[in-house]
């Protein structure tokens, strides 16, 4: 039987960018062919990422999107998750694709 990484393209289930790939019914990532593994949250992260390539996400936006509540102060959470998630999708690459935009938010860019 074929991988989840044989999976159809456009499959429901599956979100790709540039080198990255996710199957979202098998919660699993890989990257340039690599499998990541991602915590629940880190996983709900670049999930919302891959389903608005090239949007800048705000940081408020994202807050709600992923830890679902409307967060007041400090956003040192998502920042912290941000550090986390590039450290294992963009792990020794020269170019990262998860951006920060200043005064703005997040995206997700391949150059």
């Amino acid at each position: 039987s074929a991988g989840a990484a044989q999976a159809e393209p456009g499959s429901d289930h599956e979100l790709r960018f540039a080198d990255v790939v996710m199957d979202t019914d098998a919660h699993l990532v890989w990257r340039a062919g690599e499998p990541v593994s991602l915590t629940a949250t880190e996983f709900r992260l670049l999930r919302l990422f891959l389903m608005n390539p090239g949007r800048v996400l705000a940081k408020s936006q994202i807050l709600d999107h992923v830890w679902h509540y409307d967060f007041d102060g400090d956003s040192n959470v998502l920042e912290t998750y941000i550090s986390y998630l590039r450290r294992k999708v963009d792990a020794d690459r020269p170019t990262g694709l998860i951006r920060t935009v200043r005064g703005v938010g997040y995206t997700i860019r391949a150059s």
